[in-house]
């Protein structure tokens, strides 16, 4: 309620429209309407004189504007003259209930709620031609349960009031204090209910009801509860609706709906997220290259086939059978990268339509859990084992799989997994199961030929791929990063189809940081001891962070993402040279680079890289500090980090003017004349600064201005264009630094500060960074840091803000927690 109260008072600039437009989205059921009904009805009874007038509508579908227009002006209760007019014209022409409209906008201050729009084109004709001739004292409050259409509605991303669903411990606190007064709620009752109440997604009138229908079973014996709670449970959708559970029956029939109108590509899209399991985070970019395996994706060449497969998932995504996860995987992976879960009743929809359907579903999916086998014996196209499956070999080896073309391993991995039977195979995904050893995997290039994707990622025991790996000579997709394995075969280099290769971490490795990145004292002494373990010493453990490729990468000209490559080795300079051939590249990640290889980083044909859109490079300590800075990067890129010991930026930086998104570690705080080259980047996004300053005054400023005079206290008021687009700033420092906004930046509205390095950070000139929405702390503050009273420095300086935007705090996930 604060926030939306805090949207519905915030200023607008010129650049932001006539009216301020406050767009609230979330789920069905949620609580979106409730909660705009009482900050609406707050305004009404307690107006502080912001408003005049007070208009509640509900958008009609299909949307027609004359009917609108007629309900805005039903429900405006207008005063003479204009009440007369309502009755006598404006029913009798659509061209003078709009005018009306418009007319009653611009003359009075008025809170408008819209509720139930559904589309981005009602929104613009609603805009054209009613909201845009308003003035700037009018706020239009705009329900919808669509995040792209809200966002579509905003000036800006910092206007969307986005109702989350609740969290697991708050929705059990509420199933508590719902269930029915009389009914004993006592705590294995709980546990027993906690299933279910996952299927209600943290949605607050999905919850109600199902503490409705459980509550009459809680004065029956104890027998009768588990049978019914595990009928309900098997039979999700069957039971709401034979027990006529409304919250639950209109989401159903909302899916169907959806469902039967989309074409026969996107429902087997949709039926094969049915191979993961409820809360199961998946990836984006995981999903999307399993797709082009099964051969979903229709485009021609890996580009077009990769934005194929993501267009299918954002139609999936918009019709909500596929929602954002609130949490992260873990640590080790890339925190701000967003994961996904299928949403619980798109599960028991898709289940359901399994068991009732007998015939033309879009494909087929089986699945081994508990102690269950596979009736017919015969599996489908796609078949998931999950952590919990208790069959053995010979029940494995009873079942056919002429037509498996994938197989998920949920970790509880068995040798006998993989079998010669398997061979139209195209999907292997292993994905952290914990139990694999080397030796699992050396027949899987006679056994499975024809595979297309692999992915090991987190399989940690890991530390080779096999010699028959040359085999797989239809392979795509090799994902193994987060294994051991620091060298690809050679035989690598016979798979002329490969797209995709990730190896390694995206962390720098030791050598190419001079600070110990942040561990918990256990860990820390832990990583010490096996650190000078003569065990990990004779195992090689890696250090680099990355893989050594084989000579003759540059073969696989069909590559369009490959890293992390380590170059810091016998041969790397020339490892280098060699991706000037891979004309086909998009993503590049290389790390190691030093003195003693840069030659081969300055005889990249960087020209003959025209795809490449995203670089990252790592220095390891001892480079030259002007290693990069007469480095000529490609003028595609749209994201670059330079990592590790960075001294100097590249000279001409403020060259690539498609650049978007760039992370900086950086040795030495920049000079005025870096600040002035990074500010003429056009489009930069999202800039990530994190310094690690190696010199004996660890103290120093920041200051980010266009131009100064001489003085360096004044603006010039010549000054250029100046970080024109950026809308996030990243800082971290170990050092103490005074960071000084002098210029505007216009659209700036996120800073953060990263914790893990310190809270010695000083701030002056917010008020500078007029569109400033909030200021977030990330990660856990180091051992020694007074972190109440940055924050209580922070808090102070906020509140001199025109906007007054919130300090948050966003802890770090790490596993276990």
């Amino acid at each position: 309620m604060k926030e939306l109260d805090k949207l519905i008072g915030l200023p607008l600039d010129s650049s932001q429209g006539k009216s301020n437009v406050v767009p609230v989205c979330g789920d069905d059921g949620v609580g979106k309407s409730s909660l705009v009904r009482t900050v609406y009805n707050h305004y009404v009874a307690n107006n502080r004189g912001m408003f005049n007038m007070f208009v509640w509508v509900n958008v009609s579908h299909p949307f027609n504007l004359m009917d609108f227009s007629q309900s805005l002006l039903l429900d405006m209760h207008l005063e003479p003259p204009y009440s007369g007019r309502i009755y006598r014209d404006a029913f009798q022409a659509e061209y003078d209930a709009i005018k009306l409209c418009k007319e009653v906008l611009k003359e009075r201050q008025c809170l408008v709620v819209v509720a139930g729009l559904q589309s981005k084109n009602d929104w613009d004709t609603i805009n054209n031609e009613l909201v845009s001739a308003g003035t700037y004292a009018n706020c239009i409050i705009v329900i919808t349960t669509k995040e792209s259409v809200a966002t579509h509605c905003a000036a800006s991303s910092g206007r969307v009031c986005n109702v989350k669903p609740l969290d697991a411990a708050v929705a059990l606190d509420l199933f508590r204090k719902v269930f029915p007064f009389g009914s004993s709620l006592n705590e294995n009752m709980i546990e027993q209910a906690k299933p279910l109440l996952s299927k209600c997604d943290g949605v607050p009138k999905r919850i109600i009801t199902l503490a409705s229908y459980l509550g009459p079973l809680a004065n029956r014996p104890r027998e009768t509860q588990e049978r019914e709670r595990k009928r309900l449970n098997d039979n999700f959708k069957h039971e709401v609706t034979m027990a006529k559970c409304d919250s639950f029956l209109s989401i159903f029939t909302s899916i169907s709906s959806s469902f039967d109108a989309c074409p026969h590509l996107l429902k087997k899209c949709i039926f094969y997220l049915s191979i993961f399991p409820e809360n199961k985070m998946i990836r984006k970019r995981h999903l999307v290259r399993r797709w082009i395996a099964e051969g979903y994706s229709k485009g021609i060449g890996s580009c077009s086939l990769e934005n194929d497969a993501e267009k299918l998932f954002n139609k999936i995504a918009e019709l909500g059978m596929i929602q954002q996860a609130q949490q992260p995987i873990t640590e080790t992976d890339v925190i701000r990268k967003v994961s996904w879960q299928v949403n619980c009743l798109i599960l028991e929809y898709i289940i359901s339509w399994q068991t009732e359907e007998k015939v033309l579903l879009p494909l087929e999916v089986s699945v081994l859990e508990g102690k269950c086998s596979l009736t017919t014996g015969r599996v489908g196209q796609h078949l998931a084992i999950r952590k919990c499956w208790e069959g053995d070999e010979f029940m494995f080896n009873s079942m056919d799989f002429s037509r498996l073309r994938s197989l998920t391993v949920f970790e509880n991995w068995k040798p006998f997994f993989i079998s010669e039977k398997m061979r139209v195979l195209r999907v292997l995904d292993l994905e952290g199961t914990p139990n694999i050893k080397n030796g699992d995997l050396d027949q899987i290039g006679d056994m499975i030929p024809r595979l297309k994707f692999l992915s090991l990622r987190r399989c940690t025991p890991i530390s080779q791929l096999p010699d028959s790996m040359g085999e797989l000579r239809q392979l795509q997709t090799l994902d193994i990063r987060y294994t051991k394995i620091i060298t690809l075969p050679k035989s690598i280099i016979n798979l002329r189809k490969l797209q995709y290769i990730r190896a390694g971490e995206t962390t720098p490795g030791p050598e190419e940081m001079n600070e110990e990145p942040y561990r918990p004292r256990r860990t820390r002494i832990l990583h010490t001891l096996l650190s000078y373990s003569p065990k990990s010493s004779r195992r090689g453990s890696p250090t680099c962070h990355g893989i050594k490729a084989p000579k003759g990468i540059g073969r696989l000209t069909n590559l369009h993402t490959l890293g992390v490559v380590y170059a810091n080795i016998a041969g790397g300079e020339s490892i280098l040279r060699e991706l000037s051939y891979l004309t086909q590249l998009r993503k590049l990640i290389v790390s190691g680079i030093n003195g003693n290889n840069s030659w081969g980083l300055f005889n990249i044909s960087w020209h003959a890289l025209t795809n490449l859109t995203s670089l990252s490079m790592g220095l390891t300590k001892g480079s030259d500090k002007h290693l990069l800075q007469f480095l000529e990067l490609p003028e595609k890129l749209q994201r670059l980090k330079l990592y590790g010991h960075v001294a100097k930026l590249p000279k001409h930086i403020g060259r690539l003017d498609n650049l978007t998104k760039l992370t900086l570690q950086m040795t030495t705080l920049f000079t005025m004349e870096d600040i002035q080259e990074l500010g003429k980047l056009k489009r930069l996004h999202t800039l990530r600064l994190r310094f690690v300053v190696t010199d004996n005054d660890n103290s120093g400023e920041i200051k980010f201005c266009a131009k100064v005079d001489s003085s360096s206290t004044r603006v010039s008021s010549t000054a250029p264009a100046f970080f024109d687009e950026l809308n996030t700033l990243e800082i971290a420092c170990r050092s103490s630094i005074h960071v000084s906004f002098l210029d505007q930046m216009i659209k700036l509205e996120q800073l953060k500060v990263d914790c893990s390095y310190g809270l010695s950070l000083d701030f002056t000139g917010l008020e500078h960074l007029i569109s400033l929405n909030q200021v977030v702390l990330k990660g856990s503050p180091s051992d020694g840091c007074d972190c109440d009273a940055f924050k209580e420095a922070l808090k102070q300086k906020l509140a001199q803000h025109p906007k007054q935007p919130p300090l948050k705090q966003e802890q770090k996930f790490r596993p276990g927690q």
